[in-house]
């Protein structure tokens, strides 16, 4: 959810090129022989072979010795229980860049079978994998509890500073501290305990760790668009354990049944912590990145208006883009433009707004797409409002899940909480709000006719409207909802159905159009996980884009842990440089200025493109060159680099409460013993040093201003 100005709207017949289709360079080939052993051992182990980490095995302190995965089945343990399992294991190569394993326990006596979908990456030292449950017997199995598809313990070494270091980060809260890194030594009885709140996967903090022994660690990350858990701690003997799955599991199965479990990603570094990070940035983007019409996803340069304006002024704008041949290549249109104002009392009464949109979408669609641009349109399918059309589906079996229960504080009325955002209660009744409108339901992903129904509904719209984006909301909490509707002995069953629906609905999506993108909103960023991430994109990471500090510090958290996201817009005038750096990301969220002058409209695409000339180095590894802060009065830098080309952006802030003058900023990343050529893409200032320079002693940035900001190049000699 979000509340985007409304866009200052206008014609010629220029044809918008479209973004730059680089692709991210060729990644992981520096992984370590170490690095790849010890991923090789972890593979081999969730095959089930016993003692991988021996003699034979990496040089590391993470050795898997027997299955990290365990659940106990009635009473019985899985290591009891798989150990007299017959199993049946195979392995095989779907493309050059994978190993594939799956592996197969039956159990007689419980009629449980067990099976484990693993895949070693080649080229990075990461392993993923799947656990799936199944009834293969005649009767219901007992009950499942305590599933984690990863459990782990790791013994460190005694003595001083041998304490293991947590980073992790906080998720979008809808305020200052969304994505927030945080750092937590591991020393012997501290137990860190991690849940998203309301069942949105990143809602309260992110599914990704990385998890620092000293000069070596692993990164995890979890695939699950609901209530995942992860707990992470030290023992008193200093071993360090992880435990992560969904939150509760307690629950048996029918015969023929089947279920999965969250997607564990585990990737293993050497060196320093930030080398963790961006093996993961690289991975994701290799490996977990949507690619429209088979091709990685680039992010757009995007103006976005509000839904409850008429079709006139947005066509004004889109004309004015077209006339002055603006590098922007989508335009978006938000909440509003179905049922009636206002829109949250709406979901469910999906007809167009004649009103507003006359001639329908394809008036906008179709001068876009000639021009080479693309449309976004929004959508809350999910959340259906009592009264509405969609409401008479309650008749239809499990179609709609209804809260007759609940937390009541949870309960929102009229989008309003009634205590001011600085109420420490706002932020979380905020991220764990299970209504809008009293009554609203929630449409079950996990009933397959109401997902049939809902793909090909949605399916029609976008062919009809003619849209490139489709935007999914979803601004209520589920986690309430999937648990007031479980059985006793079925919980967690309801949620399992709800995310696995929702990933068949995207992915039929995809199928059916290939060259859909869609936008991942969940009142901001809180769907963001391993699983979602590969098929959505969040294009508005947080409904709490406030002022230029606050995406500052977005953009500084979150881009350690996930590449493709995007920040509120702002305005694309000369003077504004501070505001447009502080919402750049991978993508450009921008506004247009007033008005249809020639010069101010130039000096737009000026602005435009001297992001499309940097916006590759987001798609590279990342480096914080200054601590985080929120402080009005600090200076904030990052540095964004392309190993393979050697080559990189340093983007700093300077604060509006800061005097300091300069800032002296070391680099990483750079091979000490070449040239670098550095630009200051502000002046046109240019000098050369070589690396060892730079990373020992830095680079010197002057800012006189309050607020100010540089954008500094480098590029090695060749």
């Amino acid at each position: 959810m979000n509340h985007l100005p409304m866009a200052f709207l206008v014609v010629s017949t220029a044809v918008f090129a479209g973004p730059v289709a680089w692709t991210q360079q060729p990644a992981g080939q520096d992984v370590s022989k170490v690095e790849h052993d010890t991923a090789s051992a972890w593979f081999r182990a969730l095959g089930g072979s016993e003692g991988s980490g021996g003699a034979q095995g990496p040089r590391s302190l993470i050795k898997p010795t027997s299955l990290p995965v365990s659940f106990v089945c009635g009473s019985e343990r899985s290591g009891e229980l798989l150990r007299r399992c017959a199993s049946d294991a195979s392995s095989h190569t779907s493309d050059p860049s994978r190993v594939e394993q799956t592996t197969m326990w039956s159990d007689a006596k419980t009629g449980l079978a067990v099976r484990l979908d693993a895949v070693q990456f080649r080229s990075f030292a990461a392993v993923e994998w799947v656990v799936s449950f199944s009834g293969a017997g005649k009767s219901d199995t007992p009950i499942l509890t305590d599933v984690l598809p990863l459990d782990l313990r790791v013994s460190l070494p005694s003595g001083p500073g041998r304490s293991a270091i947590l980073h992790y980060a906080k998720g979008a809260l809808c305020c200052l501290d969304d994505f927030a890194p945080i750092e937590k030594a591991l020393t012997p009885g501290t137990e860190v305990c991690l849940q998203p709140g309301g069942g949105r996967s990143s809602s309260e903090f992110l599914p990704f760790f990385n998890l620092d022994f000293g000069g070596e660690g692993m990164v995890i990350g979890i695939g699950w668009t609901g209530q995942w858990s992860a707990t992470i701690g030290c023992d008193r003997e200093n071993r360090v354990y992880v435990r992560a799955g969904m939150a509760a599991t307690h629950l048996k199965l029918h015969p023929g049944e089947e279920i999965r479990t969250p997607r564990i990603l585990t990737l293993f570094w050497k060196g320093d912590r930030m080398r963790g990070n961006n093996l993961l940035r690289r991975f994701l983007l290799t490996h977990h990145r949507p690619k429209p019409n088979g091709k990685p996803l680039v992010l757009p340069v995007l103006v976005g208006s509000w839904g409850g304006s008429p079709a006139t002024d947005h066509l004004k704008t889109i004309q004015r883009i077209i006339r002055h041949n603006l590098p922007i290549e989508l335009y978006w249109i938000d909440a509003e433009w179905f049922g009636q104002a206002p829109w949250y009392k709406s979901n469910g009464n999906w007809e167009v707004r004649k009103d507003l949109y006359p001639q329908g979408f394809r008036a906008l669609s179709d001068p876009l797409h000639a021009s080479g641009r693309k449309l976004l349109l929004w959508f809350e399918p999910q959340r259906v409002c009592p009264g509405t059309a969609w409401a008479k589906f309650k008749v239809r079996p499990n179609w709609l899940l209804e809260l007759k229960g609940g937390e009541p504080a949870y309960k929102q009325r009229n989008m309003s909480w009634g205590v001011p955002h600085e109420d420490p209660r706002w932020i979380v009744w905020e991220s764990r709000r299970s209504q809008i409108v009293e009554g609203d339901l929630l449409w079950n992903m996990g009933e397959p006719g109401a997902r049939q129904f809902l793909t090909d509904w949605l399916s029609d719209r976008i062919r009809q409207f003619g849209l490139d984006w489709y935007r999914e909301d979803f601004n209520i909490a589920p986690l309430e909802y999937w648990q007031e509707a479980d059985e006793p002995d079925r919980r967690g069953m309801t949620e399992i159905r709800y995310v696995a629906g929702l990933y068949a609905m995207w992915d039929d999506l995809l199928r059916r159009y290939p060259r859909l993108a869609i936008d991942n909103c969940a009142s901001g960023g809180r769907r963001i996980d391993l699983e979602s991430i590969g098929r959505a994109t969040a294009l508005w990471r947080t409904d709490w884009p406030a002022d230029a500090i606050h995406k500052q510090c977005h953009t500084f958290g979150l881009m350690a842990w996930v590449p493709l996201h995007m920040s509120g817009g702002a305005m694309l005038k000369k003077g504004n440089e501070y505001e447009i750096r502080s919402a750049m990301t991978a993508g450009l969220n921008c506004e247009l200025p007033p008005g249809d002058d020639a010069q101010p409209m130039q000096q737009a695409k000026a602005l435009i493109e001297q992001y499309l000339a940097i916006q590759k180095y987001y798609y590279g590894d990342y480096y914080p060159l200054t601590p985080y802060s929120q402080a009005p009065d600090a200076w904030l830098a990052y540095q964004l680099h392309l190993p393979e080309a050697d080559e990189g952006l340093v983007v700093v802030f300077k604060r509006p409460k800061s005097t300091q003058k300069s800032q002296r900023l070391r680099l990483f990343g750079l091979d000490a013993h070449e040239s670098y050529e550095i630009v200051n893409l502000d002046n046109g200032q240019r000098q050369a040093a070589v690396g060892s320079a730079l990373a020992q002693q830095g680079i010197e940035v002057q800012l006189e201003r309050q607020p100010d900001s540089a954008v500094i190049r480098y590029v090695r000699r060749r």
